[in-house]
């Protein structure tokens, strides 16, 4: 188990571990920094875990920020962040997050 609430070998991680019940923008945003920051992370196989976490957290601002922030700070990732296996609670909650990151289109950055 790493400091981030994951497994490195498998690169699975608790959401619950890293997130609060803030702004989604500033939760998605503290998770994108969580994954970055961990230099052992395989981008390639990462799947986030976001049972147990507030319903409320749970919508397309969170996801907007979360890879808003990839795009800004680890461009290099940003196709991989997309790929990502989000488990959620509920069928339609995982269709809702692969239809918000399916639409999502970085804003350009000063």
């Amino acid at each position: 188990m790493n400091e981030f609430g994951g497994n490195v070998m498998s690169n699975n991680i608790r959401a619950i571990d890293r997130v609060g019940s803030g702004f989604p923008p500033d939760e998605g945003e503290r998770l994108a920094e969580t994954l970055i920051s961990d230099n052992r992370l395989n981008w390639d196989a990462l799947d986030i875990d976001l049972r147990g976490c507030p319903a409320g957290l749970l919508i397309s601002a969170f996801f907007n920020a979360f890879l808003q922030k990839i795009h800004e700070d680890a461009s290099e990732h940003f196709e991989q962040a997309k790929a990502i296996k989000w488990q959620t609670d509920f069928p339609f909650q995982e269709k809702n997050v692969a239809e918000w990151i399916a639409r999502f289109k970085p804003q350009a950055t000063a």
